[in-house]
Formats: structure tokens, C-alpha cells, sequence
């Protein structure tokens, strides 16, 4: 049904609005679990990270516990009331806060970073997927790190990018569904995305969908989530120590298809 509705541009007010309904999705799932196990298999303590699009937090604080300078990018005042309630329970206060839009900040401010971040959120700038990507290039990370479920252009199934070299890609499914505590619940999330309640159609064609488990109303889903780690060290530069994977799970990949991972060619 989503597909044929017009849904409200993904603004920062939208975000601000759809903030309630992010936290019970995040409390919910395990959606980051993967991202956060490669994040910290790669990631060394000390490291200086910048988190796009940071939200409640959810790559920002993992990596702020074990021991990264991190500065989480989050324009949206609801999504930083998030991110400052999920580190004060974590009793996590280590980490800045920009408030600024990715688009609004200069490239030459952004200095030293040993990682920059971006998870699901490039492509809702307001300069697209692309130049984004290009804007993060050119502030010179030494490593940059993407997961997106959206189709990528096509520069990012490329093992090169500018002096970056792909070390790193994955495409995996993982649960993406909503819980709620009521029917209420629902239909105020549909009238957040849509600026109008379902009518009765609308209304009965949700309810199809929804079980009741756990103690809540669940909207049942999935994502295909493709995850993408460049370094900028050249290939002649890289050797078996600068390459960090989990021993069992996490090695160098090329996406054949959700579902469907091989190993990439060996890069030395």
C-alpha cells in the first residue's frame, strides 16, 4: 500500500514527528546488530568518527563504548532527544553533537577523521545519494563506512572510488517490523507519514496485516541491508594486519544478492 501512496518527504520536521515512532521501532528490532558487529570488528578504540544521520544513537553510542571520539550528525531536535535518553541510560557521555544537515556543513571543516558513517541516510539529503558520497570523499577519511537498503549507484558495487579501496561489502536480511501498543498507535504513525488518517479501506487493509504477540501490535517486515567499507590506503599499502574481520563471519565480500554472499577477489 505504501508504494502507492504519497508519503511525506523525509524533512527534518518529518523527523522530528516521526521520532515516537523510530524509538518503539529501534526498542523492537535488531536491525543495527549486524552493523555494529562489523563496525566494531574494523573499528580500533581511539578512533575519530563522525556518524551521519546519527538518530538515537544507535551506531554513535556502540562505538562511543569502546573508546571512539565520536560526533553524531543529527539535525532532527526529536531524533537528538533520542540520542541524548539512550546514552543517558547507557550512562554514556563521551560523544559531540552537530546539529547541522550534512548538506550545510563544508567538507574543509571536517578534518582527520580516522571513519565517517552513514546508515541509511545519504540518500535523504537534500543534494542526493551522490554528491553526498562525494562531499564525505573529499573531507578525506581515512576509512568511510555505508549501509543502505536503497539501490546504490553504481559506484558503490566499484572496488575503487577516487584512492579508496573497497575492503569490505555485504548484503544481508534482517527484521524491520513496527510494534505498537495500540490500534490508536497505528493509525496515528500512518497519519505522521501520510498528513491524513486511512479511511476505511485504508484502515481495514492495515488491520489485515497486523498480529497481536508479545504484548503488542506488530506490523511484521524485513530489509535487505548492504553494507560497504572503504579504506584509503592504497592497494600496494595494504597488508593482512590492516584488514581486521571477525574470525568466522566477517571477511571480505563482493554482493551477489541478498541471501547469496562470495567471497571478493583477494586484494594482494
Amino acid at each position: 500500500m505504501e508504494g502507492i501512496l504519497s508519503i511525506r518527504p523525509a524533512t527534518v520536521e518529518y523527523w522530528d514527528g516521526n521520532a515516537k515512532w523510530h524509538k518503539l521501532w529501534v526498542e523492537h528490532n535488531e536491525y543495527h546488530n549486524r552493523i555494529i558487529e562489523i563496525l566494531t570488528t574494523f573499528v580500533q578504540p581511539g578512533w575519530k568518527v563522525l556518524d551521519i544521520g546519527a538518530g538515537n544513537g544507535a551506531l554513535s553510542l556502540p562505538l562511543c563504548a569502546i573508546g571512539c571520539e565520536v560526533t553524531a550528525l543529527e539535525p532532527s531536535e526529536g531524533m537528538r532527544n533520542l540520542l541524548y535518553e539512550e546514552s543517558s541510560r547507557r550512562g554514556i557521555e563521551l560523544f559531540s553533537v552537530d546539529t547541522r544537515r550534512w548538506e550545510d556543513v563544508l567538507h574543509y571543516h571536517i578534518n582527520n577523521y580516522d571513519l565517517i558513517i552513514a546508515c541509511n541516510s545519504l540518500h535523504l539529503t537534500q543534494i542526493g545519494f551522490g554528491a553526498a558520497l562525494e562531499k564525505i570523499v573529499d573531507a578525506r577519511p581515512q576509512n568511510v563506512f555505508i549501509a543502505s537498503e536503497f539501490s546504490l549507484p553504481e559506484i558503490m558495487e566499484k572496488r575503487t572510488y577516487h584512492d579508496y579501496i573497497m575492503i569490505f561489502a555485504e548484503c544481508f536480511k534482517t527484521e524491520s517490523s513496527h510494534a505498537y501498543h495500540s490500534l490508536e498507535d497505528v493509525f496515528e504513525h500512518f497519519a505522521s507519514k501520510y498528513e491524513r488518517l486511512p479511511d476505511y479501506a485504508e484502515r481495514l487493509a492495515i488491520m489485515s496485516e497486523l498480529i497481536y504477540e508479545k504484548g503488542h501490535i506488530w506490523k511484521k517486515g524485513s530489509a535487505a541491508v548492504s553494507t560497504y567499507w572503504w579504506t584509503k590506503n592504497k592497494i600496494s599499502e595494504i597488508s593482512n594486519s590492516d584488514i581486521k574481520f571477525h574470525p568466522k563471519t566477517c571477511y571480505p565480500l563482493r554482493r551477489t544478492g541478498c541471501g547469496r554472499i562470495s567471497p571478493a577477489p583477494a586484494l594482494y
